[in-house]
């Protein structure tokens, strides 16, 4: 082929491989280029496809990049309840979750923290990000009250502060260099500890 040669046709795929297909490419570009290369017109572009084949699927750039999210954010809870599964206490329930955590990352790099972080601007998904944080303090709260005697209206508030700290778990890592081992030690001193001391 010679250089200037337009790129192949991608091939004709189901609607939901084409759409789970046009997600991958925008994860690959936030890889490489980060979230501001997430264009309609790049995503296709890389894609293989018409720009209006994008728009059948996705408004825009910012509901291709909320699904791109939501997919991530599912594969991370869909790790985090297998690996709390069988766990006794809540030590090890919270360990289990970091655990999860740094697989996750793992294996997608950069990905996850781009997409959160990107979205904490954007309305619609805050409000569903918002919802989900609510749920988590929920049941980190209550199994808390239940297994460490820690009065309930404290409890929802620790573990909503615990559980934002996961994220500072993860850019330590990510962008310091700080091992998982270490990371790990120290949340979950300041966790068990700082929970304990809430108990009357």
């Amino acid at each position: 082929m010679t250089s200037g040669a337009a790129p192949a046709r991608a091939a004709r795929l189901p609607r939901n491989e084409r759409r789970e297909h046009l997600l991958d490419v925008a994860a690959d570009l936030i890889a490489e280029r980060g979230v501001e290369a997430v264009t309609m017109e790049g995503v296709a572009a890389a894609a293989g496809v018409s720009k209006g084949l994008g728009y059948a699927y996705f408004a825009n750039s910012s509901e291709l990049l909320r699904a791109l999210l939501h997919r991530e954010v599912g594969k991370l809870q869909a790790r985090v309840v297998s690996a709390m599964q069988g766990q006794p206490t809540f030590e090890h329930k919270l360990r289990a979750t970091i655990h999860a955590w740094f697989e996750v990352v793992e294996e997608s790099g950069a990905l996850l923290g781009s997409l959160l972080q990107a979205a904490r601007h954007d309305g619609p998904h805050v409000e569903a990000r918002n919802a989900y944080n609510r749920r988590n303090d929920r049941f980190w709260g209550e199994l808390a009250e239940r297994e460490l005697g820690v009065p309930a209206e404290h409890g929802q508030i620790a573990t909503a502060i615990l559980l934002a700290g996961l994220e500072g778990v993860i850019q330590r890592w990510t962008q310091c260099g700080d091992t998982p081992e270490v990371l790990e030690d120290v949340f979950m001193k300041v966790a068990v500890g700082g929970l304990q001391n809430l108990r009357p």
